[in-house]
């Protein structure tokens, strides 16, 4: 978990102000730790027609909506502490800093394995372009998943399969939804 202790105390107007920490990752350990989270919630941007992203070499995604983690090359570890508690996010963010996908910290979510995610990122300053179109507005839908991961031929495919989680962790993840303005799926 990222930080959300050292906003804990602090007096209410300054907690609602998120807190990140951008990292530099290497997208191929991203892609493998993503299937030991366990449930999350996962919002991505609908896929761009033109892009000059280039995607992760050896990778495939079973679905066109994980096709943005391909193209992951920061994260920024957020937290903040809002009315319904503590939220932890991380920001995809491809080389030239637009945001592509985020990704919802849940207490169903493998808090060991969250962590575990950013072993080895390099923290870096804000990417150069973040903040310009980096509203979550135009995000395709919310959707509580477990990311799954195998290999086909040589190649890494990136899945992701529907998840069970807790009462506690639905309504977690409908307050998030509700928060961003996106509808849930799934």
């Amino acid at each position: 978990m990222f930080g959300w202790l050292a906003t804990f105390g602090v007096h209410a107007r300054a907690r609602s102000t998120p807190v990140t920490q951008w990292l530099a990752v290497a997208p191929r350990p991203l892609i493998e730790r993503l299937a030991q989270l366990g449930g999350v919630l996962y919002l991505a941007l609908p896929r761009r027609e033109s892009t000059d992203d280039v995607p992760l070499a050896g990778c495939l995604v079973e679905h066109a909506e994980l096709a943005p983690l391909l193209c992951t090359r920061y994260v920024g570890l957020t937290c903040a502490v809002t009315s319904e508690g503590p939220r932890e996010w991380i920001e995809c963010a491809d080389d030239a800093g637009r945001l592509l996908a985020r990704i919802y910290l849940l207490p169903d979510t493998d808090y060991l394995a969250w962590d575990g995610l950013f072993v080895g990122g390099i923290p870096v300053d804000v990417p150069a372009r973040w903040g310009k179109a980096t509203d979550i507005c135009g995000m395709a839908r919310a959707r509580v998943l477990r990311f799954t991961r195998h290999r086909v031929a040589e190649l890494d495919v990136l899945g992701s399969r529907p998840v069970s989680i807790s009462i506690l962790g639905q309504g977690v993840a409908r307050d998030i939804a509700l928060s961003e303005s996106v509808a849930m799926s799934g």
